[in-house]
């Protein structure tokens, strides 16, 4: 019983998760990209999507770097294939798909650092401005891109952003690890779990 009680809330948080994530990206998209829709109500989505998002960050973002190592695999089906997985009929450049798809390793790459630790103040910001950026660039070329059309300068900026953001909170968490270890009284300790001797 506790077994199914246990599938039954992963499954229930998970369709929260993909909800709070739908919310998200709509109301990137009805803010940034109207189009028919209301700004308003975009940035109401906004306001409730995005506090939840950063408060169970550190659930979500162990996920992160599995979801975009499946757009990696994506990309590359879509080098070999010359068109886009999703759609069969419509071509793409294979060097475009090349760029997204050494993106979306980089990003997977980064992000893959943010699992096995507690996240601070610092990685919050930066991831929520990744799937930022990233919500940005597929409403983007939703709205923009056409079939078998290069990418923009926008595409690109919008990358370069993605993967900043998350050299950010790799390079802060870094800096703040050598700090620690340059920390009075932090000692290395030996083999037998003593201080080892410094000379």
């Amino acid at each position: 019983m506790s077994q199914v009680k246990s599938g039954l809330r992963l499954a229930g948080l998970t369709l929260v998760f993909f909800g709070i994530a739908g919310l998200f990206f709509a109301g990137v998209n009805y803010s940034f990209f109207p189009a028919g829709h209301s700004r308003a109500l975009g940035l109401v989505f906004l306001i409730i999507s995005a506090p939840v998002m950063v408060v169970t960050m550190n659930r979500w973002v162990k996920v992160l770097a599995g979801l975009l190592a499946l757009a990696v695999l994506n990309g590359v089906i879509s080098i070999s294939t010359g068109h886009l997985l999703a759609n069969p009929t419509q071509p793409m450049s294979r060097l475009d798909v090349l760029y997204i798809t050494v993106f979306f390793a980089v990003a997977a790459a980064l992000a893959s650092t943010l699992r096995g630790r507690k996240l601070n103040p610092v990685d919050r910001i930066a991831v929520l401005a990744f799937v930022s950026s990233l919500a940005l660039l597929m409403e983007y070329e939703g709205m923009h891109g056409r079939p078998g059309a290069p990418l923009a300068g926008t595409d690109f900026t919008l990358m370069g952003i993605g993967l900043g953001c998350l050299l950010v909170a790799w390079g802060y968490d870094r800096l703040q690890r050598r700090r620690g270890r340059n920390l009075p009284g932090h000692h290395v300790r030996g083999p037998a779990g003593s201080p080892a001797d410094p000379t």
